[in-house]
């Protein structure tokens, strides 16, 4: 998977090739149990080497969000603190069109 250049409207969702990739490890993946204060966005990251004869070397990473107040999700203090250039870069809507 490359991660350079820009994306067509009409790329195919990467997460349907790291899925298959997922189902090759030979050991399950386990995550956190269920939190208030976590929420689990279904975003697994998967790293893997391989050469001539196979797969030599395989990891995974899952990725949560942490609220500090989940009752309120929109209260300022679960917000990270970015100088203005960050936030600009944020909310920043590129000139090309984004996949689904």
């Amino acid at each position: 998977m490359r991660f350079d250049g820009v994306l067509p409207e009409d790329a195919p969702d990467p997460r349907l090739e790291q899925a298959r990739r997922l189902e090759l490890m030979p050991i399950p993946i386990v995550g956190l149990v269920p939190q208030p204060s976590l929420e689990d966005p279904d975003v697994v990251g998967i790293q893997y080497g391989h050469d001539s004869r196979g797969y030599n070397e395989m990891s995974a990473s899952i990725t949560y969000t942490l609220w500090r107040n989940p009752a309120d999700r929109s209260d300022p203090m679960n917000l990270a603190q970015v100088d203005e250039q960050t936030r600009r870069s944020i909310e920043d809507v590129p000139p090309w069109p984004r996949p689904a």
